[in-house]
């Protein structure tokens, strides 16, 4: 499992405490899962928000835990989706 510091200075005030991001293997042991729940448990005492893909395991289980603890939590899927949705050209001027 991978956990990251998430700058969030310039962001919404709710996740000024801090953010994390979690991100696991695809088919993690228990082992992995119990580091996850420690982990992001640890961070939301603290009052930090979390961030991962819910359509991952362990992004699953951090966003249970986050929504368990009632911290906000990131669905970084949709981060993701939204910086690729295609930006409109700008209408030429004159010509």
């Amino acid at each position: 499992m991978w956990v990251f510091i998430i700058d969030t200075s310039n962001m919404a005030p709710e996740l000024q405490g801090g953010l994390i991001g979690v991100e696991g293997s695809s088919t993690p042991g228990a082992a992995e899962k119990q580091e996850c729940v420690e982990t992001v448990s640890r961070y939301v005492v603290d009052g930090w928000a979390i961030a991962a893909d819910p359509h991952t395991p362990i992004g699953w289980l951090a966003a249970l835990t986050a929504e368990t603890a009632c911290v906000p939590f990131v669905n970084i899927t949709r981060i993701a989706h939204d910086e690729h949705r295609p930006q409109s050209a700008p209408a030429s001027v004159g010509g």
